[in-house]
């Protein structure tokens, strides 16, 4: 009888009329209210930071955007000036090279079949410049295959434009060659053609 006696106020210890929630919700603000106003070393609360950080974050957004229409303004009316340095204005310079101006004149050409033209002479170029500096091999590709790479810094701007070369002479006119990538191709060979001062 005693243990029954009991039951009940275990029952009530439970039962939600014995806790304060609002006390403790009440605790629980106070917290918050705490965590928010607490005062940093240079006299600010955390609210204040957190607005004054969104403000700054919100004015370098805007200049982000104001920077980002003013060069999509430009590439609109000159998409040149959005080439990398080797891919367009190291490709006008003047060279004693005949076969290298001539290479220039082509790709300069406002006819895409020149620039085909001047990205098959460049690796002629290429091709000739190796059989004199005495690389071994019976193609080009195997005369690269053979080259030391620490005595061949630009090998991978020889091989990156010899494929170009062979997406051309393999596909014909079915690959799709814009001026863009002629110059760039044709800047390739030129950094190549530079190192072994061969233009």
């Amino acid at each position: 009888m005693e243990q029954l006696a009991q039951i009940p106020d275990v029952v009530n210890i439970v039962n939600p009329n014995y806790l304060n929630l609002e006390y403790w919700f009440y605790k629980i603000l106070e917290i918050i209210r705490v965590i928010i106003y607490m005062e940093f070393p240079f006299g600010e609360n955390l609210w204040g930071f957190i607005q004054i950080l969104l403000s700054i974050l919100a004015i370098l957004l805007f200049i982000e955007i104001a920077w980002l229409l003013v060069r999509i303004k430009e590439l609109k009316q000159n998409p040149e000036i959005f080439f990398t340095k080797e891919s367009a204005s190291d490709i006008v310079e003047e060279s004693d090279n005949n076969r290298w101006q001539k290479v220039l004149e082509l790709v300069n050409s406002p006819m895409d079949a020149n620039w085909r033209l001047a990205v098959l002479e460049a690796d002629n170029m290429l091709d000739d410049m190796l059989k004199l500096k005495k690389y071994e091999g019976e193609t080009l590709g195997e005369r690269l295959q053979n080259s030391n790479p620490d005595l061949f810094t630009t090998i991978d701007y020889a091989w990156e434009a010899h494929k170009i070369r062979n997406q051309i002479a393999h596909e014909g006119t079915n690959f799709n060659l814009t001026h863009h990538d002629a110059l760039r191709t044709v800047s390739l060979f030129e950094r190549v053609f530079r190192e072994f001062d061969y233009i």
